[in-house]
């Protein structure tokens, strides 16, 4: 068997293996994940026969024994390039599974591997973290604020509408209304029929006093209609000038 080729150089013949996974694969343990390789060889006799196994190095650089893959030769045409893709599939057991991955392919006399794969492994998934006591308090208070400020805002708006609100004073009173049995006033009478009735009065007073012999004293009732005689000419001076 022949010195093994650097990974991913082509060899003399013209074989080569490549990766055509993704350069960079997670994984959960004990959970079956897949990387791929490309095997490209002239179909001759030389080259016809082989066998492709995997094997992968830890983080620290320990490089793991070869396994056995389910890839196999197959047929193509005499003297011309043939390309071959596997498909290997394992479960990682660990964490410590973690590494670089590759494809290894034995011909008689030489040995080519691919560029690798590198798949994380990690024991369980992600998980929440468990909330400390001071997180639950920070919630609390926080809700505690939120709370306070709505009650606030809320009396802040009611104490505003009180003070906007008109205010009655209960020691005034509304008139009391009119009851319709009230008598009505009489109306007050015009100038015309008061200066008519005045006329009538003062010439009765003139033929009374005409009538009656003159006296030296007057009796009040004589005096009274002296004075009612009086506002009369005022009266009818008033009246001649309308």
């Amino acid at each position: 068997m022949g010195d093994p080729q650097s990974p991913g150089e082509e060899g003399v013949g013209g074989q080569s293996v490549t990766h055509s996974s993704l350069p960079i694969v997670a994984s959960l343990a004990n959970s079956p994940v897949s990387f791929s390789c490309r095997v490209t060889y002239p179909y001759t006799p030389q080259f016809k026969s082989f066998t492709v196994s995997y094997f992968h190095e830890d983080l620290h650089g320990q490089r793991s024994p070869e396994k056995p893959t389910n890839c196999h030769p197959g047929l193509g045409t005499e003297n011309q390039t043939y390309t071959l893709n596997c498909l290997v599939t394992l479960v990682p057991p660990g964490a410590l599974a973690t590494g670089t991955y590759y494809c290894s392919v034995h011909w008689p006399h030489t040995v080519a591997r691919g560029s690798g794969t590198f798949i994380l492994v990690r024991d369980t998934g992600y998980r929440e973290p468990p909330q400390s006591p001071q997180k639950l308090l920070l919630f609390g208070f926080t809700g505690l604020l939120s709370v306070l400020g709505v009650v606030g805002t809320a009396l802040l708006l009611w104490k505003k509408r009180q003070m906007q609100a008109p205010r009655k004073d209960p020691a005034r009173k509304r008139p009391a209304p009119r009851s319709a049995s009230s008598p009505k006033e009489a109306p007050a009478e015009s100038v015309y029929t008061a200066l008519q009735r005045r006329e009538t009065e003062v010439y009765a007073c003139i033929e009374s006093e005409n009538g009656s012999p003159p006296t030296a004293t007057h009796s009040p009732l004589s005096k009274e209609k002296l004075h009612r005689f009086q506002d009369d000419d005022e009266l009818n001076l008033v009246y001649e000038n309308l």
